[in-house]
């Protein structure tokens, strides 16, 4: 066994192969798999294998496309073929009007990706399965490429190509701890001796938390038990000729697939059971849990229902498994937030059919720092501090009760919540407030009018969007006020912490103490990777703000490049501070009302930051905005949130004071050409690309990522951000529907969409190819999988002189 390397991967399943083999083709040949017992002796040996190109964004499009392409490789090697049925076909079934809206949004989505799925009616899909009953079934969505492979073979056609490019597989071979070096090596400790290296991966699959454990890391996995059978042989299927295509039901929670004469038939039922919560035994290998098929009744008969040959036909085999899940049902593939040279590629509820392509992400991350696609869904940064294992576990429930159900339009479901909260979440709820969520926080939606205010959600306009309209008249006629919490925020001080921050983005920083500014930080292929407020507090500190969700993730970012010389300290108070936000012509009477001070245009323009009061409640008040409308950030201490509220409320009555929430911000961000993080601003293009041309400047003599972002210019921009009009009054657009010209070639990709009530214009923003983006082109967008006409615009529609920020 070898005594150093680059890489050790910990777990010999789907997961760990894929990682192993993708690192040799990234160029990385000096890597080791490490697994305690033999290949696929975890998860992977009792999965069921199903191959689908189905994702409802774009980068799990991808790498399943990926896994496909290379699955069907592997299965025509004629050195070593593996059994692979591709291109069986599968159909996504549907019973509801918002079902079969939510599969015309994905297909257009996989159109983005060039992958093409078709929406057919219940006869069509009684045409193409037919051992379906088509009683109470609209249609289906209809993947052509879907398919179901053999683990074991999977695995060791992997494990073959990765040891035949120099890596090496060592079998029986436990872990038994991790020690990292000063300077960030690791050494993974086995039972039959110790190898060095530069970096760790965790691909351990249920036993993920104990090799978590031995760095010091919880991470937010919950494996559940997951129930099929083997049927014996079906009459109607050996007859049939062909094989069957496979089925995925979100009415009774059940999918199946041709076994051999038979039929593979799982379940996701309601009456579901987490396993592994209080540890495994070290025992547990290539094995089941017992059998309990009383708890699938239920579901059974569902399937029943639809498929009635199943009653006709007895039981082979009971398969009981675990498999994993994490709080969204996404897998965590990336980096280990907090630990430098650690990875992990964990959380494959789907492993078989998507792990190809996660390997190839998360090795191209590895030697690359980037992958090709933007990687956020998958992120393990993502999630944050909150997730500990009870909540992981409410959130795997609830996941796998609703495994073929998406989440629909602006739905937050209930499951581990309220988890994050402020002082005054009770008060604003008892004041009508609708939560979504947003990295755990309790975030205001919107104002219900009534306490019986009820929100079908939908692909169309629904019953909030005249409350939201009232709600952003009411500012921009007023005076509103919100509360944003979760808001990252770092203290960035030192003597050294403007120069440093100036080799850290590609724009300005403030150097003015008691001014603000925007700043864009791209990664090393010069593509954007953060955006920050930067508030410069005094002559040595500095408030870096953005997004909720970017925590971890911008944390690592810059703790990665802090300079040695220990000049430049950062200090996170993400979860001290919240954000009271008023805005509207009246803030700034308001604003003076509460807080001492000259608050006049004169003294505090736009752009402007300063330590105050509000009330009794001390405040770092930023003269900044989302809206569009004159607006003020107050940053208050969460333990005198309360005392701050109440101030702003007390002294707003006689100025018709308005609650809003996060939908009414949203649609007037858009109205502005505002973007917003991981929708608008992704890892895939460079600030060019993105039209923040403005927030770059190449007369500096460094910063990170310019010379890749200048040699890309060079050879022009791949994509180019819009934002365009539609055509329609029904519905908005939605993230990943496709841009298409007349013919239906598809052209762009819609990032972010909305309503834009103070213009009265359906609005969205997307990427697309640059001969198609001059202002007035002509081209449609497909909402709800129909194109509708659309018209490149100019991105501020609402203000361009921005006169009322600066009023």
């Amino acid at each position: 066994m070898k005594s150093q390397t680059r890489v050790v991967v910990i777990g010999g399943g789907i997961a760990g192969c894929s990682t192993l083999y993708h690192l040799t083709q990234e160029g990385w040949t000096d890597v080791v798999l490490v697994e305690r017992n033999e290949l696929t002796s975890g998860t992977t040996w009792h999965s069921a294998a199903q191959v689908t190109n189905f994702g409802a964004v774009q980068t799990m499009v991808g790498l399943k496309s990926h896994s496909i392409k290379l699955y069907k490789e592997l299965a025509d090697d004629p050195e070593y073929p593996i059994n692979y049925h591709h291109a069986d076909g599968g159909m996504r079934l549907a019973n509801t009007q918002a079902h079969m809206d939510g599969y015309r949004h994905f297909a257009s989505v996989a159109k983005g990706m060039g992958v093409e799925f078709e929406i057919i009616d219940a006869e069509e899909c009684a045409r193409r399965h037919p051992l379906i009953s088509t009683d109470n079934l609209l249609g289906g969505l209809w993947d052509p490429l879907d398919g179901d492979i053999d683990p074991a073979q999977l695995c060791q056609a992997l494990a073959r190509r990765a040891r035949l490019a120099g890596a090496e597989v060592y079998r029986n071979t436990p872990v038994t701890g991790l020690t990292q070096h000063k300077d960030d090596s690791w050494t993974v400790h086995t039972e039959h001796g110790d190898i060095n290296c530069e970096i760790v991966v965790n691909a351990c699959g249920y036993r993920v938390n104990e090799v978590g454990a031995m760095m010091g890391v919880h991470h937010p996995v919950m494996s559940m038990e997951h129930q099929y059978f083997l049927t014996e042989p079906i009459k109607a299927i050996e007859e049939a000729g062909h094989r069957m295509p496979l089925i995925r039901c979100p009415v009774s929670d059940y999918y199946c697939r041709q076994e051999k004469n038979g039929l593979l038939v799982g379940f996701y039922e309601q009456d579901c059971r987490t396993w592994g919560m209080d540890g495994i035994d070290p025992k547990f290998v290539n094995a089941l849990c017992p059998d309990d098929l009383d708890r699938v009744t239920d579901v059974l008969e569902g399937a029943f229902a639809r498929m009635p040959a199943l009653t006709e036909v007895g039981i082979h085999t009971v398969v009981n498994g675990p498999i994993t899940y994490t709080i969204d049902g996404a897998p965590l593939v990336g980096p280990i937030p907090g630990k430098r040279n650690a990875f992990c590629i964990i959380g494959l509820r789907a492993g078989l059919g998507e792990g190809g392509g996660h390997g190839w992400l998360l090795a191209q991350q590895i030697v690359h720092g980037e992958a090709c696609y933007d990687t956020w869904v998958t992120d393990p940064r993502r999630f944050t501090g909150h997730c500990n294992v009870e909540l992981t576990a409410l959130k795997a429930i609830e996941d796998y009760q609703n495994e073929f159900r998406f989440h629909m339009p602006h739905e937050h479901r209930p499951a581990g919540r309220p988890m994050k909260t402020t002082p005054i979440t009770p008060i604003l709820a008892a004041a009508g407030a609708e939560f979504g969520v947003v990295n755990g926080w309790e975030r205001v939606a919107y104002i219900k009018p009534t306490p019986d205010f009820h929100e079908t959600h939908s692909f169309y306009f629904n019953e909030t969007f005249d409350v939201v309209a009232k709600e952003i008249a009411a500012i921009q006629s007023g005076v509103g006020m919100t509360e944003v919490n979760g808001f990252n925020r770092f203290e960035i001080t030192g003597t050294g912490a403007k120069a440093w921050l100036d080799t850290m983005v590609c724009g300005r920083v403030p150097t003015k103490v008691g001014k603000v500014g925007l700043a864009y930080l791209l990664n090393h292929h010069g593509n954007v990777k953060a955006e920050a407020t930067l508030a410069n507090l005094d002559a040595d500190t500095i408030w870096y703000g953005s997004a909720a969700a970017s925590e971890y993730h911008d944390m690592d970012w810059l703790q990665k490049h802090l300079p040695d010389d220990g000049s430049v300290q950062v200090k996170s108070l993400t979860n001290d501070y919240t954000i009271l936000v008023i805005a509207g012509p009246k803030s700034r009477e308001l604003l003076s009302a509460v807080s001492r001070g000259d608050w006049s245009k004169e003294a505090f323009p736009w752009l402007s930051v300063r330590r105050a009061f509000v009330g009794i409640a001390p405040a770092v008040i930023m003269s900044v905005s989302f809206s569009g409308e004159l607006a003020y950030e107050i940053h208050v201490p969460n333990n005198q949130l309360y005392a701050a509220y109440l101030a702003l409320q007390n002294a707003g009555k006689p100025l018709g004071l308005s609650l809003f929430g996060s939908m009414a911000v949203e649609l007037m961000r858009l109205e502005k050409g505002y973007r917003h993080w991981k929708a608008d601003l992704i890892t895939e293009f460079n600030p060019m690309e993105s039209a923040l041309d403005r927030f770059v400047k190449t007369d500096k003599p460094a910063f990170i990522g310019k010379e890749a972002m200048l040699a890309q210019n060079e050879k022009g921009l791949r994509q180019h951000f819009v934002s365009l009009v539609l055509d329609c009054t029904h519905a908005p657009a939605h993230g990943g529907d496709s841009i298409v010209l007349e013919d239906g070639t598809c052209v762009g990709t819609i990032s972010s969409a909305g309503w834009g009530h103070r213009v009265g214009k359906n609005i969205a923003m997307g990427f697309l190819s640059p001969e198609y983006s001059a202002i007035g082109t002509k081209l449609m967008v497909e909402v709800i999988g129909v194109p509708v006409p659309a018209e490149v615009v100019e991105f501020d529609l609402y203000d361009p002189e921005n006169a009322k920020i600066r009023a």
